[in-house]
C-alpha cells in the first residue's frame, strides 16, 4: 500500500511557474489581490501583515466564492493562498494580458497530505477540488511560487523552476498584554490543539495525557477532536469533571478563544513524517497567543526560532511524562518558558522579510 501511496505522491501535479520571468526578475505592480478560502491561518501567518506594509497600494482579499468582475486588473498581482475555486480561475485566464502577475503560495506538502494515511476522506476531496485538479490551469498563469519551507519547497520543486520562501510574519508579539494570573493556586490548564490531520500526534499523546493526569489531581487537560479521535479521546478513561473535548472551530472562532482564555502549558508534538517534515513552526503563534509554557518535539521545525528556556523533548513517552511534571511541579520553570516562546516570536519576526519576493509595487499614478 504504501508503495501505491508513493507512486501517487510523485504523479500529482506540483506548482511551477510558467509566465515568462522579467528580465530583471522583478515585477513592478499597483495593486494586489489575494484569493483566499477566508478567514484561515494561512492568511493570517503569512499575508496579512505583509500585505499592511503595502502602504498607499491598494489592497483586495476576496474569497474563493467572491466574484472578481469589478476589479481593475490592470497592473494587478494576484495571490493564490493555496485553493481556487473554477470562477475566479476562469477571470485569471481571462485577464491574464493585463496582470502583473500569479504568484501561487502553499504552506502544506499537499501531495503528501493526500496521499497520507492520516486526514480525512472529506478533507482529503476538499484538497483535490481546490488544491490539486485546478494546478495543471493555474500553472499556466504562475509567475511566482512561494512555499513557507525550504523543506517544502525541496519536496514540491520540478526541475528548474524557482521557488521562494515566504516564512510566517507574525503580527509583533509587544503588542500582546501579558495575562499576570499564574499564581499557582487555580487548577493548572493543559491543552493540546490540534486537527485531525494530527492524528497521530492525538495518539502518542493519549497515553501520556491519561498518565499526567492520574498524577497530579489539579491538572486539567483540554482538547480539540471531533468524530473518532473525540470517541477515542473520551475512552481514555481520563477524569471527565477534568477534561474538556471541543470540536475544531472555525479560524475567527479559535482566535478569539486564544486570545480571551488562556492556558498554563500547550502541547506541540510532531512526529516524523512527510507531511510534518515540510512544516513550519507557526504553532509557536498560537501558543503565544495563549501565553502557555510549551513542550516541543525536538525536530528541525522547532529549532528555527529556539530560544533558550523553551523545552524540547524526544518522542518519547517517558520524555513527555517528565516535561509535562516539570511545567506542572515548578511555576518559576512554566513561566520562563512561556517568556522564552514569546520571544521566539520576536525571533520569527526578525527572520521574515515583509516584502513578497521577486514584486515591487508602485502607488497608482497621482497617488498621495
Amino acid at each position: 500500500m504504501q508503495v501505491l501511496r508513493d507512486i501517487v505522491y510523485q504523479l500529482l501535479p506540483r506548482p511551477r511557474p510558467s509566465g515568462a520571468p522579467m528580465e530583471d526578475g522583478e515585477r513592478v505592480a499597483r495593486r494586489l489581490l489575494i484569493l483566499s478560502r477566508h478567514p484561515n491561518p494561512s492568511f493570517s501567518y503569512y499575508l496579512d501583515e505583509r500585505a499592511k506594509t503595502l502602504g498607499d497600494i491598494p489592497v483586495i482579499t476576496k474569497g474563493l466564492d467572491d466574484p472578481l468582475d469589478a476589479i481593475d486588473s490592470d497592473g494587478l498581482f494576484v495571490i493564490i493562498c493555496r485553493y481556487i475555486k473554477q470562477p475566479q480561475l476562469r477571470w485569471l485566464e481571462e485577464k491574464r494580458g493585463t496582470l502583473a502577475g500569479v504568484a501561487y503560495f502553499v504552506d502544506d506538502d499537499i501531495p503528501a497530505v493526500v496521499t497520507g494515511n492520516e486526514a480525512s476522506w472529506p478533507y482529503k476531496l476538499r484538497l483535490i477540488k481546490l488544491a490539486v485538479r485546478p494546478l495543471p490551469r493555474v500553472n499556466r498563469l504562475l509567475t511566482h511560487v512561494w512555499t513557507s519551507t525550504e523543506t517544502l519547497a525541496s519536496a514540491l520543486s520540478m526541475r528548474s523552476h524557482r521557488i521562494d520562501i515566504l516564512p510566517p510574519l507574525p503580527a509583533d508579539a509587544a503588542d500582546v498584554a501579558i495575562n499576570g494570573k499564574d499564581d499557582g493556586a487555580a487548577p493548572t490548564r493543559m491543552v493540546y490543539h490540534a486537527t485531525g490531520v494530527h492524528r497521530r500526534e492525538h495518539e502518542f499523546l493519549m497515553p501520556i495525557v491519561k498518565a499526567a493526569m492520574e498524577k497530579h489531581g489539579n491538572l486539567h487537560f483540554e482538547v480539540f477532536a471531533a468524530g473518532p479521535l473525540a470517541r477515542r479521546w473520551a475512552r481514555q478513561g481520563i477524569d471527565p469533571a477534568r477534561t474538556t473535548i471541543i470540536a475544531p472551530l472555525s479560524w475567527p472562532a479559535y482566535l478569539a478563544k486564544t486570545t480571551h482564555h488562556h492556558a498554563d502549558i500547550a502541547l506541540a508534538p510532531l512526529l516524523s513524517g512527510k507531511t510534518n517534515a515540510s512544516r513550519s513552526d507557526t504553532k509557536r503563534i498560537d501558543i503565544s497567543r495563549l501565553q502557555a509554557a510549551a513542550i516541543f518535539s525536538q525536530c528541525q521545525t522547532f529549532e528555527r526560532c529556539a530560544i533558550a528556556g523553551e523545552l524540547h523533548i524526544g518522542n518519547t513517552a517517558n520524555e513527555w511524562l517528565a516535561a509535562i511534571d516539570l511545567l506542572v511541579g515548578d511555576r518559576a520553570r512554566r513561566l520562563s518558558a512561556r517568556d522564552a516562546t514569546r520571544h521566539s516570536i520576536e525571533r520569527m519576526r526578525r527572520h521574515a522579510t515583509p516584502t513578497f519576493p521577486g514584486i515591487r509595487f508602485e502607488p497608482l499614478s497621482g497617488a498621495g
